[in-house]
């Protein structure tokens, strides 16, 4: 597995706008991740953040991750085992982001 299911912050559905939970949209995404590379269990995929959002709508199904080991924030394809409710965790990076 790539990412453990307590770490997970939300998920998204290909060719939804917003995050499963309807919290977080993909304006959010990019403005936290837009040319960061799509993480693959310890590797990363050639393709960024910005890559996956196509006309306003996810082109792949992704999900947002926090490592507590490192205190950053990561963007998996979603692993569709795994069912995540959402977090605060996102809201606290967006509001510390525009300070």
């Amino acid at each position: 597995m790539s990412y453990r299911e307590k770490d997970v912050i939300c998920e998204f559905t290909k060719g939804n706008f917003a995050s499963d939970c309807l919290k977080y949209n993909t304006e959010d995404l990019l403005d936290m991740f837009d040319e960061t590379n799509v993480s693959h269990e310890y590797d990363l995929y050639d393709f960024t953040v910005n890559d996956c959002i196509e006309n306003d709508l996810v082109t792949k199904d992704l999900v947002v991750v926090e490592d507590d080991t490192d205190d950053g924030m990561y963007v998996y394809l979603r692993n569709k085992q795994i069912e995540i409710p959402c977090s605060l965790e996102l809201d606290y990076e967006f509001q510390n982001q525009s300070e």
